[in-house]
């Protein structure tokens, strides 16, 4: 499935291209996720394409209060729910199947060190969780609503608190079915 259609069905529900402009119309997560694809194409231009890089990114910042760095690495099927307030630092790395909802930072501890955290496949982090430096989350991982995350997160862990610490199980192994 390519990239676009599983932005598509994670963040709308929708599948084809009428339901890609239905989305744009009435999904602020699908929108913002297309955006941000956008910017960090065009980033990868000349220099025309990246000045109209940063002109999509500020849109993006404007109009959906989302901060997205162009040169952050997002994989296919970013789940943005409620994407006001999410903050994506320069180098995070976003693996494939992620849901962010709104108020999430993801950045770096320090402006002396530039580390970013990598979130692998499955993860969920929920309202207003802080994620910094370079820190790992596991596959599958959830962290907690206002958790402050700042040591690596194992596969399959969920995590609470400020700092944050493992209090059970993330999103099981199997699907149940």
């Amino acid at each position: 499935m390519s990239t676009w259609r599983r932005d598509l069905s994670r963040n709308a529900g929708r599948e084809g291209w009428l339901g890609g402009v239905i989305a744009i119309v009435t999904s602020p997560g699908f929108c913002v996720v297309m955006r941000a694809r956008l910017a960090i194409w065009l980033n990868r231009g000349g220099k025309m394409a990246r000045i109209l890089s940063r002109l999509v990114w500020r849109g993006t910042i404007t109009s959906y209060g989302c901060y997205i760095a162009v040169t952050a690495r997002l994989g296919s099927g970013l789940c943005l729910p409620h994407p006001i307030g999410v903050v994506i630092g320069e180098g995070s790395v976003i693996g494939n199947d992620v849901t962010i909802y709104q108020g999430v930072t993801l950045g770096r501890t320090s402006q002396d060190v530039a580390a970013y955290p990598t979130i692998e496949d499955g993860a969920v982090i929920y309202t207003g969780a802080t994620v910094l430096g370079g820190i790992r989350v596991g596959r599958n991982a959830v962290i907690a609503a206002h958790s402050v995350v700042l040591v690596d997160v194992p596969d399959h862990a969920c995590v609470a608190g400020a700092p944050a610490r493992i209090v059970g199980e993330g999103k099981s192994r199997a699907k149940a079915g």
